[in-house]
């Protein structure tokens, strides 16, 4: 029997060869046929829009199937792990941000009122890809467009019912979902077991991500840590130190000359508050919301 992660599992030596042997093939058709395309000088749409589905028998296979990831995403992957992310096209190099681009974009289309005028004869016409694309500059450009977010809303829920991918499903009809209803906030902060899980490597690693580097330039701390209730000795001992907006640190050793030196048990980090460090954290918003251009703010 092979169990796989987002399916049925597969029983019998002959079954399971099958299996293994069209996943390769899937993915070394995904792969090479992006590089293929690449090389005739096809953007990462390009190829998308080019390669709808798999070729025969495997597009037939329900294993192989857009249940969980597409054709469409997958090879805008391939295109990115070798190429990056720019497409060889020079305006996109350093495009304005969403906001900006919007505001100016919806102004040269004669407002709000004319994108929608045409959006929604697009949207009757079922070019819900389009519509979703045009009033998306609206619903930045003016949050509080209440016909703009139901109209994207529509066009989103018409592209999730005809959508076989449960992720892009689930993304657009959440979307859609939130231009009408608002961004459910939730609880911010770390869940306490979560942190109580982490060895100290991880939760080090999790500081350093959550350091607002911005906040951090100019700081520089150099601190030892021992933790003598850990069985595991390159876990006993850590060096941190904080210079240029950045904290890394090293296990299994200290700094000859550290500021600070700490010794305490595992148990007492998860409850600690670390001070000066702590208050150079990230504190992320509760919710993200797409159309309000202070949530995403990164002060």
């Amino acid at each position: 029997m092979l169990f796989a992660q987002h399916h049925w599992p597969t029983w019998g030596g002959d079954n399971i060869r099958e299996f293994l042997a069209d996943q390769r093939d899937m993915y070394a058709f995904l792969n090479d046929e992006t590089l293929r395309l690449l090389n005739h000088g096809l953007t990462p749409l390009d190829i998308a829009d080019r390669l709808k589905r798999l070729p025969e028998p495997l597009a037939s296979r329900w294993y192989a199937r857009d249940y969980y990831g597409s054709v469409s995403h997958n090879v805008r992957a391939a295109y990115q792990r070798f190429m990056g992310f720019y497409d060889a096209n020079p305006a996109h190099l350093n495009p304005l941000p969403p906001v900006d681009s919007a505001r100016r974009t919806v102004a040269w289309m004669g407002g709000a009122a004319a994108v929608l005028e045409k959006a929604r004869v697009e949207f009757e016409r079922g070019e819900y890809r389009w519509v979703a694309e045009v009033v998306n500059k609206v619903v930045f450009a003016e949050p509080d467009n209440r016909d703009a977010r139901e109209l994207q809303a529509d066009a989103l829920e018409q592209l999730g019912y005809q959508c076989e991918n449960t992720t892009w499903r689930n993304a657009y009809l959440t979307g859609a979902q939130e231009l009408r209803l608002g961004v459910r906030r939730v609880g911010g902060g770390q869940a306490p077991d979560l942190v109580r899980s982490m060895t100290p490597d991880l939760f080090f690693s999790f500081l350093a991500v959550r350091l607002n580097g911005e906040r951090a330039a100019g700081e520089e701390l150099v601190l030892n840590w021992t933790f003598p209730d850990l069985d595991a000795p390159e876990q006993h001992r850590f060096a941190l130190t904080l210079r240029n907006g950045v904290l890394t640190h090293l296990a299994g050793r200290h700094h000859p000359h550290p500021r600070v030196s700490a010794t305490m048990n595992k148990t007492d980090l998860d409850r600690v508050a670390m001070g000066r460090l702590f208050a150079l954290l990230d504190e992320f918003a509760p919710g993200f919301d797409i159309v309000t251009p202070s949530a995403t703010s990164m002060d």
